[in-house]
C-alpha cells in the first residue's frame, strides 16, 4: 500500500470518527427538544423579551435575562415559524451549541497538534450533560460557548499566520456578539487580550508567533484595532442601555458581591462544578495533569492562556462587584474541555514506562475518556433527561381553546402557565377591545387551587369578597391537563357591552384631583379621528386625573368589573394602573369607594401596535384588571395617576360589569 493510499484511508477514518461523533452530538441534542417551553429562565426570557418587537429588545435590559442577540434571534423564529414552536424557538442554541462542539475540536487540534487530544476533547464535550442542556434551552450560553471557543481558534490563526485581515473582521464579529449576548462575557474579552498581551511582550526564541519585529508590530496593531472596534461596536449597541443595565446590577439580587455567588471561594468551585457535574468531579486533577502535556505547539500555552482566562475575570468580579450565576463563566468551557482531554494524555503518558506496547500510552488515554463518557452518558440519562418535562402542552391549548369564545378573558394564575395560552389570551383581549364586547371571565389555576385566594398583585385577594355574599360557593371547573384547571367565574355565553363607547374623548371629560400637570387630548396619526388622552408631568409634580364614566349603573346580583385599556409609555418605566372608583348615595351623602382592582396576566406584556409586525416600534401596551362588585347603584369613574417626570398616553378604555356565575 502506498504513502498516499494510507494517508487516503486515513482521512477516511478520521472523517467517519468526527461524523459518527457529530451523529451522536445530534442525537443527544434533539432528544426532549420537543418538550414544553418553559423551564430554566426560558419562561422569564420569552414573556419579557422574547416575544416583543426588535427594538424592544434591542433597547431595554431592565431585567438580566434578556441575552439581546440570543433574543433576537429567538424573536426571528418565533416570527417565521410560530411563537410556540418550541423547536424553532430553540433552535439557535442548537446549532451554536452543534457549531460550538467543532470549535472545541479545532482549538485543541491547534493547541496540541494531535487528533487524539482533539478526539477526546470533541467527544467528553459532545456527552457533556451541560452542554446538552444549552445546546437544547432557548438561552444565550451555547452561544457563549461558541464564541469564546471561536476567538481563541481565531486568536491562535492569526498569530501563526501572515494573512489575518478576514480573520480579524471574523473575532471582532465574535468578540461582539458575545458580549451583545451576556455582558459579562466583556470579562473573558479582558482574559483573551492579556493573554495575547503577554505573547506580544515576551521573547520568541523559536519563532513560533513572530519571524521578525516588524511581524510582531504589524499583529500588535491588527489586535489593537480588533480591541477598538470591538469597544465601538459594543458602545454603539449598547448606548441606549446603560441606564437600564446600572440599574439593573444595583437591583439583581446575584449581581452583587455581597451574594454568596459572587463570593470567589464559593463561585470557582461552582463553575468547575457546573462544567464537570455529579462523578466527572473526579476528573478534576486530570486538569492539573493538562497543564503539562508537553505536545503543546506553543510554550505559552501551559502557563497562561487557560490560567488567564479562567482566573482573571474572578479578580475583576471581586474587584468591581459584578458577576452572577456560575453559568455567566461558561466561557471557560471549551479550554476547561480541552485541558481535560490532555490531562488524560498526560496521564497515559505516565504510564508508559510500565509497558513495552509504544501504543499503551494512547490506549491508557481512551480507556479514561471511555470511563468519563460512561459517567457522563450515565449521568444524562439518569438525572438529566428524566429533570425535563416531556409535555409539549397540546393538551393544554386544545382543552383552552374548546373551553373558552373568542371574547372570553381568563386569568392565569401561575405565570408558568402564561406561555401556551399567550396567543389565545392577545387574540381574545384584542377581539375584547375593539368589538367592545366581553362575554365571560375564567381563572387557570393549578387543580387544587382555591379561586378565592388569586391575589395576582400584592394586597388583598381579587374575589375574598364573594364569600360575603354566598355561604358555600362551587363554580363550574374544566381540567386543562393533569395539573391545571379553569374555573368559570360568570355565565357561560354572557354577553356585556361596555359601558365606555368607542368615542371616549366625546363622553369622558377628565380634570386633574390632585397634583400639578398638563391634560390634554391628542389625535393619533395612525387611525382616523381617533383621540388620545396624554398626561405630562415635571420632575417636581405627580398628578391624579379623574375621568367619570357617563350614566349611572343598577347592579342586581353580584359582579365582575373588567377594565381594559391601552397605554403608550416607556418599557421599563414604573407607572400606576389605573383605579376604579364608584359613587355611592348613603344617608351621609355621595361616598366615593375604590374597588378593589387587580390587574390580570402582567409578566405576558401584550404590545399592541397600528401596524403590528417584527419591525414595530410601538411603545403601546394593552392591559386589563379585574375586581368583584356588590350590588347596587353606581355611578364609575377611573383615576389616572401620572408620575413625577412621567408622560403617559391612554388611547382608548373599556369598562364591562358581567354578573358571577350562580353559586351551586
Amino acid at each position: 500500500m502506498t504513502t498516499n493510499q494510507k494517508n487516503s484511508n486515513t482521512k477516511k477514518v478520521s472523517l467517519f470518527l468526527l461524523a459518527t461523533i457529530f451523529i451522536l452530538a445530534t442525537a443527544l441534542r434533539f432528544f426532549h427538544l420537543d418538550r414544553e417551553l418553559g423551564g430554566n429562565d426560558e419562561n422569564a426570557m420569552l414573556l419579557y423579551f422574547g416575544y416583543s418587537p426588535l427594538k424592544i429588545i434591542a433597547t431595554t435590559y431592565w431585567d438580566a435575562n434578556n441575552h439581546i442577540f440570543h433574543s433576537l434571534l429567538v424573536r426571528l423564529m418565533g416570527f417565521w415559524f410560530g411563537e410556540e414552536n418550541s423547536i424553532a424557538i430553540r433552535l439557535p442554541t442548537l446549532l451554536f451549541g452543534l457549531a460550538g462542539l467543532w470549535m472545541v475540536y479545532r482549538v485543541a487540534l491547534e493547541l496540541f497538534n494531535s487528533q487524539l487530544i482533539a478526539r477526546m476533547a470533541l467527544l467528553i464535550a459532545t456527552v457533556n450533560p451541560v452542554h446538552i442542556h444549552y445546546s437544547q434551552t432557548a438561552r444565550g450560553y451555547s452561544l457563549i460557548i461558541f464564541f469564546s471557543a471561536a476567538m481563541i481558534l481565531l486568536s491562535l490563526k492569526i498569530l501563526r499566520s501572515q494573512t489575518v485581515a478576514g480573520r480579524g473582521i471574523l473575532i471582532t464579529a465574535c468578540g461582539f456578539f458575545s458580549v451583545y449576548t451576556i455582558p459579562t462575557n466583556i470579562y473573558f474579552l479582558l482574559g483573551l487580550g492579556v493573554w495575547i498581551i503577554v505573547v506580544l511582550l515576551l521573547p520568541d526564541p523559536k519563532n513560533k508567533f513572530f519571524k521578525s519585529r516588524e511581524e510582531r508590530r504589524e499583529k500588535g496593531v491588527l489586535f489593537l484595532k480588533v480591541a477598538v472596534a470591538i469597544s465601538i461596536l459594543c458602545s454603539l449597541a449598547y448606548a441606549p442601555l446603560l441606564k437600564q443595565m446600572v440599574d439593573t446590577i444595583k437591583k439583581h439580587q446575584l449581581i452583587s458581591i455581597e451574594t454568596q455567588w459572587n463570593s470567589i471561594s464559593v463561585l470557582i468551585p461552582a463553575v468547575l462544578e457546573r462544567v464537570f457535574p455529579d462523578n466527572l468531579l473526579l476528573f478534576l486533577p486530570l486538569l492539573i495533569f493538562g497543564f503539562f502535556y508537553k505536545k503543546s505547539r506553543d510554550h505559552y500555552f501551559p502557563q497562561f492562556l487557560p490560567l488567564i482566562i479562567f482566573f482573571l475575570p474572578f479578580v475583576i468580579t471581586l474587584i468591581n462587584g459584578v458577576g452572577g450565576y456560575p453559568r455567566n463563566y461558561l466561557f471557560n468551557f471549551p479550554l476547561l474541555i480541552v485541558l481535560m482531554a490532555a490531562g488524560m494524555g498526560k496521564a497515559g503518558d505516565l504510564c508508559r514506562p510500565l509497558f513495552r506496547n509504544s501504543e499503551a500510552p494512547r490506549w491508557i488515554a481512551l480507556g479514561i475518556c471511555s470511563i468519563y463518557c460512561i459517567l457522563s452518558v450515565n449521568t444524562l440519562f439518569q438525572k438529566y433527561y428524566p429533570s425535563l418535562k416531556t409535555s409539549t402542552g397540546e393538551e393544554y391549548q386544545n382543552n383552552l381553546l374548546q373551553h373558552t369564545q373568542s371574547h372570553d378573558l381568563f386569568a392565569i394564575q401561575s405565570p408558568k402557565n402564561y406561555l401556551y395560552a399567550r396567543k389565545r389570551y392577545r387574540n381574545n383581549l384584542l377581539s375584547i377591545l375593539n368589538d367592545n364586547q366581553l362575554s365571560g371571565f375564567h381563572l387557570i389555576t393549578p387543580r387544587e387551587y382555591d379561586p378565592l385566594e388569586y391575589a395576582p398583585t400584592s394586597g388583598a385577594k381579587t374575589f375574598s369578597i364573594i364569600q360575603r355574599f354566598w355561604s358555600s360557593i362551587n363554580f363550574e371547573t374544566f381540567d386543562l391537563d393533569n395539573k391545571n384547571k379553569m374555573t368559570l367565574m360568570t355565565k357561560p355565553n354572557s354577553n356585556s357591552n361596555s359601558l365606555i363607547p368607542d368615542q371616549i374623548e366625546e363622553l369622558i371629560q377628565w380634570k386633574v384631583f390632585d397634583g400639578k400637570g398638563t391634560v390634554s387630548k391628542m389625535k393619533m396619526p395612525t387611525a382616523q379621528d381617533q383621540i388620545a388622552l396624554k398626561l405630562e408631568t415635571s420632575k417636581e409634580n405627580e398628578m391624579i386625573v379623574l375621568g367619570r364614566v357617563p350614566g349611572d349603573v343598577s347592579i342586581t346580583r353580584p359582579s365582575i368589573a373588567v377594565l381594559v385599556w391601552t397605554l403608550k409609555m416607556k418599557y421599563n418605566e414604573e407607572m400606576i394602573q389605573p383605579n376604579l372608583v364608584v359613587d355611592v348615595a348613603s344617608p351621609r351623602g355621595t361616598q366615593s369607594i375604590q374597588v378593589n382592582m387587580s390587574r390580570i396576566n402582567q409578566r405576558m406584556n401584550m404590545h399592541l401596535s397600528h401596524r403590528d409586525s417584527l419591525f414595530s416600534s410601538s411603545d403601546w401596551f394593552l392591559r386589563s384588571s379585574v375586581g368583584v362588585i356588590p350590588p347596587g347603584n353606581y355611578s364609575f369613574s377611573i383615576w389616572l395617576k401620572c408620575n413625577k417626570g412621567q408622560t403617559l398616553i391612554y388611547d382608548e378604555f373599556r369598562l364591562f360589569i358581567i354578573e358571577l356565575a350562580d353559586k351551586k
